[in-house]
C-alpha cells in the first residue's frame, strides 16, 4: 500500500523556467541562514566538551532536538510517516549517518583539539560533497571543480605539516571523517526529497538518533537519566540542541532546492570564517600563522567551487522540487 502523505504538505511540482528563479533564492535564503547556525556548532560542542562527558552532551543534545521535531512533525500532521515501512531503512539510515555517528565524533575529537583546528578540518567537507554528488547524483564536476578541490586537500596538508595544529591524530581524524558521514546522509536524504518535505527528514535524523544514543548512553556509559537534567548539562545541551534542528531543518530546505556540491561549496567557506571569529572573541583561541594562510587558501579555492558549478539542483537528483 502505498503511503498517504499528509494534506498540509509542500507540494511537489516539476519546476518550470519561471519558478526556477524564485525556487533559486528560497533555496540561497535558507543556504545563507544555515551558515549563520553552522557557524556555532564546533564553538558550542568545544565550550561544553571542556567540562562535560561527550556522550551524555551527544545524547541530551540530540534528545532535545528530537522534541522540537516531534512537535513540529506533529503539526504538521507529518509524524506518521515516520514510521512508514517503505521510507524507515532510509530515514533510520539518514539519522545513523547524519546524526549519531556526527554528533559522535565531533564531540570527541573536539573533546582534545581545539575548535580552530577543528573548523580547519571540517573545510574538507566540499571534497566529499564533489565526490558523492558525482558518483551517486549525477552532477558532473567542471575542471574548475576538480582543481579548487585538489587545492583544499593541499591546504589541509599544508597544515597538517606544522605538526600540532592536529594533534592528537585520532582526535583530528574523528573531525576530517565527521564532513563524510554528514555528505553520506545528505546524499540519502536527496532519494527522498520530495515525496517527503525537509522537515520530515529533519524530524527523522534526531527522533532515531535519540533512540540509538540514548540505548548508548545508557547501555553503555551505565549513567542515570537524572544526571541529564542537571544546569551544568542541560543548558549547554538545550542551545547545541536549537543549532542542531534549525541548522538541519535549513540545510534539507536548501539542498532539496539546489545543487548538493554548489551548496556545500557556498556554505562551507563562510563557516570556518565566522567560527575562527568566534572561536578567537568567545574561546580566546588565536590561530597560528600556518593557520591562517592554510585556511584563507582553502576558502579561496571553495569559492572558485562556488564559482564553477551551477547552483539549480540536477534534474537526475530528485523528479521535482518544492515550491
Amino acid at each position: 500500500m502505498q503511503p498517504t502523505l499528509p494534506h498540509n504538505r509542500e507540494i511537489a511540482t516539476i519546476v518550470t523556467p519561471t519558478q526556477s528563479r524564485d525556487v533559486t533564492a528560497a533555496g540561497l535564503l535558507f543556504a545563507i541562514s544555515n551558515i549563520a547556525i553552522s557557524a556555532l556548532q564546533p564553538l558550542i560542542t568545544r565550550y561544553a566538551m571542556l567540562s562535560i562527558e561527550p556522550l551524555e552532551f551527544c545524547a541530551l543534545s540530540v534528545m532535545i532536538a528530537a522534541g522540537c521535531s516531534v512537535t513540529m512533525l506533529i503539526c504538521t500532521g507529518e509524524i506518521r510517516l515516520l514510521l512508514e515501512l517503505c521510507y524507515l531503512p532510509r530515514l533510520v539510515a539518514i539519522s545513523i549517518a547524519g546524526t549519531v555517528a556526527t554528533t559522535l565524533a565531533l564531540a570527541y575529537g573536539l573533546r582534545r583539539i581545539d575548535a580552530v583546528a577543528g573548523v580547519i578540518l571540517l573545510a574538507s567537507e566540499p571534497i566529499y560533497s564533489l565526490v558523492l554528488a558525482t558518483v551517486f547524483l549525477r552532477e558532473r564536476p567542471s575542471r574548475r571543480q576538480v582543481i579548487a578541490t585538489s587545492v583544499i586537500v593541499a591546504a589541509i596538508g599544508y597544515i597538517f605539516g606544522a605538526g600540532s595544529s592536529f594533534s592528537p591524530l585520532g582526535a583530528s581524524l574523528l573531525i576530517l571523517f565527521t564532513p563524510l558521514f554528514w555528505q553520506c546522509s545528505h546524499v540519502l536524504s536527496l532519494k527522498v526529497m520530495p515525496p517527503l518535505t525537509p522537515r520530515l527528514i529533519t524530524g527523522a535524523r534526531y527522533v532515531y538518533a535519540a533512540i540509538a544514543l540514548l540505548a548508548i548512553l545508557l547501555g553503555v556509559g551505565h549513567t542515570s537519566l537524572d544526571t541529564l537534567a542537571t544546569p551544568g548539562l542541560l543548558i549547554p545541551a538545550a542551545l547545541t540542541a536549537l543549532v542542531y534542528f534549525t541548522g538541519s531543518f535549513t540545510w534539507y530546505g536548501a539542498i532539496s532546492r539546489l545543487s548538493l556540491a554548489w551548496t556545500t561549496a557556498l556554505v562551507i567557506p563562510a563557516v570556518p570564517l565566522v567560527s575562527m571569529v568566534f572561536a578567537m572573541i568567545l574561546l580566546g583561541e588565536r590561530p597560528s600563522a600556518r593557520e591562517l594562510a592554510g585556511l584563507a587558501l582553502a576558502v579561496m579555492s571553495m569559492a572558485a567551487l562556488v564559482l564553477g558549478s551551477d547552483a539549480r539542483r540536477s534534474a537526475d537528483s530528485g523528479s521535482a522540487i518544492y515550491e
